[in-house]
């Protein structure tokens, strides 16, 4: 959730308004339904908006206002612009005396996305421009932040008469209507003159009615909503001849560098062509400064030039890939899952290491707890391919995330030096999952239809075992190692006993000399066994370095 001030009518300038986000929100494709609660209307305010409002009504499923008419603070001609551009529009009053309806609220509401504009701005311009109004904006993801739907609960909750349209208050707009609010002297008229934009201000239904003439200010949407005169001005191009001249040679190796660069379109501070990176230094600074000529701005257009936005293009383009990669880790790993998953590797050397630390991160994002600010366009991409953001909500975990879950539990385990070589206990949840995985990957499952580990499974378990010193065949590894080093005893004490006595031994060599003894002994004995398929790897190895193990006749001999 984030929540934003929005003020106007102390500054000159406002980042944000309620004018301003209204709107912006109207156009905005991740909002397909509106509820407008407001005290009073004036034909300024409905017209400042009537551009949004009318490409709203052609993209949202329900576009309604909710206006009151207390204390004569809404005009007729507001009325009847909203009535002519069919929008959805119920007039509440209520008849009790010293009960006004003075609402101010705004409900943007998406599949993903909700924004909610509460405050003190009318829907007149006043209201949402010029006055000294104080509103806050909220936006949350939709049904995803509990404290985002609670709020919208409650108010819904609260207008809910409203809503359902079930209140003997509320009364549909139509022309009978109008006409006879204004024979109850409930409404005002702005009386507007012919087609000019002057009209009669209006009294926003708070301050004393006054009959001055107003001019209502063209808004620039684009532009940030900022008050624009009509008047043509001349603007001071600095734009040389000798840019020109050399223009078409810089838009040939501009458009090169994109191509074996950076499809970004961004010219790096570090790329060699110096002369290049001036040059588009110099073309976003003319931008800047509203100083390009037409038809060099027309082709910058043609070539997709970063105007302003390249940091946000450039990381984009490597959001994208990443997202690509996550998406082919889904393929492999979990094809037919319902979700995707990756979890926060620990160990650095894990393959998909980088791929589980990004998707931690975007998780942040979309909390707010990391910039930059998480975007529609993001959430709309990580949704189409189910990303799991909390495995809490979904009730029992999936089998693949569970098994990513336990490979990062097996890391963490190996993250101590002193278990390298060697496996958890089976006493363990991490340990018994590993034997079951070895026990799928050399036997297979049992069943009629026997199952095998998958070859991304084997992969990256098998990958992680290695670097950790274990085999497979674990069981194999560890009567192999110990054979191996009693052969190296068993060497050792060969060459000891091809030099001559040392009859100043110490202590501490003949006891090791004793137990190379004791080792090899034991090794013989075993070896007796071994006279078998399932053991000859063992004698195999006994062989290659040419230990003196007993043969099977030498072994009925002693029998």
């Amino acid at each position: 959730m984030t929540v934003k001030f929005l003020g106007h009518g102390l500054a000159s300038e406002n980042k944000y308004n309620v004018g301003k986000q209204i709107v912006a929100s109207l156009a905005d494709n991740k909002y397909n339904s509106f509820n407008g609660f407001v005290a009073f209307a004036a034909i300024s305010g409905v017209m400042t908006i009537l551009k949004n409002l009318r490409l709203a009504s052609k993209n949202y499923s329900q576009l309604r206002f909710f206006i009151g008419v207390d204390n004569m603070g809404t005009s007729k001609e507001a009325l009847e612009l909203l009535l002519k551009e069919n929008i959805e529009t119920y007039v509440f009053h209520d008849k009790r005396d010293y009960i006004t309806y003075h609402p101010k609220i705004y409900l943007f509401e998406g599949p993903i996305s909700t924004r909610i504009i509460i405050g003190s701005s009318n829907l007149t311009n006043s209201g949402i421009k010029t006055n000294i109004e104080a509103s806050v904006q909220i936006d949350f993801k939709t049904k995803t932040d509990t404290q985002g739907e609670k709020l919208l609960s409650e108010i819904k909750t609260n207008f809910s008469e409203l809503l359902n349209l079930n209140s003997d208050r509320l009364s549909r707009l139509t022309s009978e209507l109008i006409e006879k609010l204004v024979s109850d002297n409930l409404i005002y008229s702005q009386k507007k003159l012919e087609n000019s934009t002057k009209e009669t201000n209006n009294n926003d239904g708070e301050n004393p009615f006054q009959n001055e003439l107003l001019t209502i200010p063209e808004f620039d949407i684009n532009s940030g909503f900022e008050q624009i005169t009509s008047e043509s001005k001349l603007r001071k191009i600095n734009f040389t001849k000798r840019e020109y001249e050399i223009f078409d040679e810089f838009i040939e190796r501009y458009i090169i560098y994109i191509k074996t660069k950076d499809p970004s379109g961004v010219v790096s501070n570090h790329t060699d062509d110096r002369e290049l990176y001036n040059w588009y230094r110099r073309m976003t600074d003319y931008f800047k400064n509203d100083e390009l000529p037409e038809e060099i701005f027309e082709r910058l257009l043609d070539v997709d030039f970063p105007f302003g936005e390249g940091k946000e293009r450039r990381r984009l383009m490597t959001w994208n890939n990443n997202f690509e990669h996550l998406k082919k880790f889904k393929e492999i790993v979990d094809p037919f899952g319902k979700f995707t998953h990756v979890p926060q590797f620990k160990d650095s050397n894990n393959k998909y290491y980088k791929l589980g630390t990004w998707c931690a991160t975007q998780k942040q994002r979309r909390k707010g707890n990391y910039p930059p600010e998480w975007t529609d366009y993001e959430e709309t991409k990580m949704n189409s391919i189910n990303f799991l953001w909390d495995s809490s909500n979904i009730g029992s975990r999936p089998k693949d995330d569970e098994w990513l879950e336990n490979l990062s539990a097996l890391e963490n385990y190996y993250i101590e030096s002193v278990h390298y070589k060697s496996v958890p206990p089976q006493t363990t949840k991490v340990g018994k999952w590993l034997n079951d995985q070895i026990t799928l990957k050399l036997k297979g499952s049992r069943g009629k239809i026997r199952k095998f580990l998958s070859p991304i499974r084997e992969e990256m378990l098998g990958d992680l075992l290695l670097r950790n010193g274990v085999e497979w065949e674990w069981e194999k590894q560890k009567h192999r190692e110990s054979v191996e080093e009693t052969l190296k005893n068993w060497q050792e004490l060969q060459h000891i006993e091809s030099q001559p006595t040392n009859k100043n031994i110490t202590k501490t060599e003949k006891e090791l000399i004793k137990s190379y003894r004791e080792k090899v002994t034991q090794l013989r004995h075993r070896s007796k066994k071994w006279h078998n398929e399932k053991n000859k790897w063992k004698l195999e190895i006994l062989d290659k370095v040419g230990f003196p193990y007993p043969k099977p006749n030498e072994t009925n001999k002693n029998r």
